[in-house]
C-alpha cells in the first residue's frame, strides 16, 4: 500500500516544537508525527532504571519517521533487530491539528510477551482509526531484560518497562492538547501482553488519573503469563549464564550495566525447579511484584489476584475480549509438549497449584483432564481438546473473572465480545499451519484494527465489512464510553454478574448471553473450591468486604 506524503506541519509540545507530514493512504488523510522523545534515553548509569522526564529541544524537531525501537528478536518477521536502547518514543497520528472540539484520544500498547515488537506503523498502521475524528497514540517501551529486569533493590526495583508506559501516558496527558487532542478522554488498549499491561494500568497506583477508559484484547494481569514470580532468581540465572556468577546484586548490576545490549536479547535460560512444572517459565522476563519496603515509587506491590480481589481497580468503563482459540498461540507447539502436560498438576493454573496440597492438587489436576479430555488419557491425537483447554486456562476465564470483579466493585460498564470472524485476514493461524483447527487464533483479531504492512496480508471486501465495524465500535466506545456501530439492531449491552451479555463479533456482529457458561461454570468451581476466590454468581453481595475496600 503506497502512502504519499505532501507538506510539513507543526505541533509544539511542552519540550518542543515539532514538525510532521500530512499523509495519504487509501483516500484517508490524516496527520502524522513520529519518534517523539517522551523520557530522557535510558543509557548508561539509567540502564534498568526507571524512565526520567524527556529533555527539551531548540528549534524544530523533524517528527517524520519512527524513533528506534527497542533491541530485540522481532517475532513476527523472525530477525534480530538492532533497534536502540534509546528507545523511548511515541508516535501521534491525528485528523486535525485544529478540530472543532477536542478529539477524543485511543493510546495503544502493544504486545509481544514483554520481549518483542513495537508502536510502528509497519504493524500498526493507523489508516482504519483514521477515518474517525479522533487521535491514535502508539509508543516504544523497554522489552525483555532491559525493561523487565529486577534486582528487588532501590537501583531496580522491576518493571521499567511498565513504567515506561506510564511515563508516556503521563506525556500524552500533558500535550494531546496541542494535536488537537482531549486529556480528559483517554483510552488505554492493547491486545496480549498490551492488555496484560492496559489492565496492570487499571490497578497500579502510578497509573491513576492518566486515562478515562480501557479494553483489553486477550490479556489481563489475572492471566498467569502476564507476571514472574520469580524475578530476582532470573536476575543471577542470567548474571551466571554471562559470566558472572554472584548472589551481590549490586555486583551483578555493575556487571550487567557493562554487558553489550546484543547479550541482552532474546535470552535463553534454564527452566527453574519450583517442584511444580508450569508452561509460563518460558516467559523470562516479564512483570514482578515490587517490595514495597524500598525507598521509590513502585508500580504494583501485590500479586495482581489480590488487588483485583481487593477491589483496587480504577472506577473507569471497560471492554474485555477474547478470540475463539486463544489456545492456538500454545497449541502450536504440540505433540511437542506431551510428556509436558502428561505431568501431573501441570494443567492446574500457577495462581492455585502453589497453594495447593497433595490431595487437592491431584483432584483438581483430575477433574480438569475429565472436563476437557472426557476420561481418554491424553494422546498426540488430541490438539483440538488442548487447545480448547489453553484458551480457558491462559485466557478466557480469567479475561471474564477481571470482568465480574470490575463489575462488583466499580459500578462502572463492561463490556465483553467473543472475537470468531475469519477470514483471510487471520494471518497467524495459517503461518502457524493450523487452518484445521476452528476458532480464531491469539492476536489474529489485530490485522481488522490495523493497517498491517510488513506482512502480506490481503484486504478484500469481505473483511473491509469487519474492519469497519469493530473499528467504529471502538471509536465509539473511546468518544462516548458506549460501543456502537451503524447496524441499527444490534446494542452491545454492559456485562454484570447478573446478566452476562456479550456480543460475538463473526462474519456478523450478533449479541448473545451467557459466554461460554458450561467452561466458565467448570472453572468457578476449580477456582472456589481450591482457593476460597471470590466468584460472584450475581445473587451474593459481599456487602462488608465492598465497604472496607477503597478503589485506586
Amino acid at each position: 500500500m503506497v502512502i504519499t506524503k505532501q507538506k510539513m506541519i507543526t505541533a509544539e509540545s511542552k519540550q518542543g516544537i515539532l514538525r510532521g507530514v500530512i499523509e495519504h493512504s487509501n483516500n484517508v488523510k490524516y496527520v502524522a508525527f513520529k519518534g517523539i522523545p517522551y523520557a530522557k534515553p535510558p543509557l548508561g548509569i539509567l540502564r534498568f532504571k526507571a524512565p526520567e522526564p524527556p529533555e527539551s529541544w531548540q528549534g524544530i524537531r523533524d517528527a517524520s519517521k519512527h524513533g528506534p525501537v527497542c533491541p530485540q528478536y522481532n517475532e513476527r518477521l523472525q530477525r534480530f533487530e538492532t533497534g536502540d536502547e534509546d528507545c523511548l518514543y511515541l508516535n501521534v497520528y491525528t485528523k486535525t491539528l485544529s478540530p472543532s472540539r477536542p478529539l477524543p484520544v485511543m493510546v495503544w500498547i502493544h504486545g509481544g510477551a514483554f520481549y518483542t515488537g513495537s508502536g510502528n506503523s509497519d504493524y500498526y498502521g493507523p489508516e482504519f482509526f483514521m477515518r474517525h475524528e479522533m487521535i491514535l497514540v502508539t509508543f516504544n517501551y523497554r522489552l525483555e531484560v532491559l525493561g523487565f529486569l529486577c534486582l528487588d533493590n532501590e537501583e531496580v526495583p522491576g518493571n521499567a518497562g511498565l513504567k515506561d508506559q506510564v511515563a508516556a501516558l503521563k506525556w500524552i496527558k500533558n500535550n494531546i492538547a496541542a494535536f488537537g487532542g482531549d486529556p480528559e478522554n483517554i483510552t488505554i488498549f492493547g491486545c496480549s501482553a498490551g492488555a496484560a499491561s492496559t489492565s496492570y494500568h487499571l490497578i497500579s497506583k502510578m497509573s491513576q488519573g492518566l486515562f478515562n477508559k480501557a479494553i483489553c484484547q486477550s490479556g489481563v494481569c489475572l492471566n498467569e503469563w502476564s507476571y514472574s514470580l520469580n524475578g530476582i532468581d532470573r536476575a543471577f540465572q542470567l548474571g551466571k549464564m554471562l559470566g558472572n556468577d554472584t548472589k551481590d546484586r549490586n555486583e551483578l548490576l555493575q556487571f550487567l550495566r557493562t554487558v553489550p545490549v546484543q547479550s541482552l536479547v532474546n535470552i535463553k535460560l534454564p527452566a527453574q525447579d519450583h517442584g511444580i512444572k508450569d508452561i509460563v517459565d518460558s516467559i523470562i522476563f516479564a512483570p514482578v511484584i515490587e517490595n514495597s519496603n524500598l525507598g521509590v515509587q513502585n508500580f504494583i506491590t501485590d500479586e495482581p489476584p489480590v488487588l483485583v480481589k481487593q477491589g483496587r481497580i480504577s472506577k473507569v468503563p471497560i471492554i474485555l475480549g477474547y478470540t475463539s482459540a486463544e489456545g492456538i498461540e500454545i497449541g502450536r507447539s504440540f505433540p511437542g509438549t506431551l510428556n509436558f502436560l502428561l505431568k501431573p498438576g501441570v494443567v492446574v493454573p500457577r495462581e492455585l497449584k502453589f497453594k495447593l496440597n497433595k490431595e487437592k492438587l491431584e483432584d483438581a489436576d483430575r477433574k480438569i483432564r475429565e472436563f476437557y479430555f472426557k476420561g481418554i488419557d491424553l494422546n498426540k491425537n488430541m490438539l483440538q481438546e488442548v487447545i480448547a483447554l489453553e484458551t480457558d486456562r491462559l485466557f478466557a476465564y480469567n479475561i471474564l473473572r477481571f470482568g465480574r470483579y470490575h463489575d462488583h466493585y466499580t459500578g462502572m460498564p463492561v463490556f465483553i465480545y467473543k472475537f470468531s470472524a475469519e477470514t483471510e485476514r487471520n494471518y497467524t493461524k495459517k503461518v502457524y499451519k493450523m487452518d484445521s483447527i476452528s476458532g480464531v487464533c491469539h492476536a489474529d483479531d489485530l490485522p481488522y484494527f490495523f493497517n498491517v504492512t510488513c506482512l502480506d496480508i490481503p484486504l478484500t471486501e469481505e473483511s473491509k465489512d469487519i474492519i469497519e465495524q469493530v473499528v467504529q465500535l471502538w471509536f465509539q466506545f473511546a468518544a462516548t464510553g458506549n460501543p456502537t456501530t451503524s447496524h441499527k439492531s444490534i446494542e452491545w449491552k454492559p456485562f454484570t454478574n447478573k446478566k452476562r451479555n456479550y456480543l460475538n463479533i463473526g462474519r456478523e456482529l450478533k449479541c448473545d448471553v451467557n459466554i461460554d457458561a458450561e467452561n466458565i461454570d467448570f472453572w468457578d468451581g476449580i477456582y472456589a473450591d481450591n482457593d476460597q476466590i471470590i466468584v460472584e454468581a450475581g445473587e451474593e453481595i459481599l456487602n462488608d468486604t465492598l465497604k472496607t475496600n477503597t478503589n485506586v
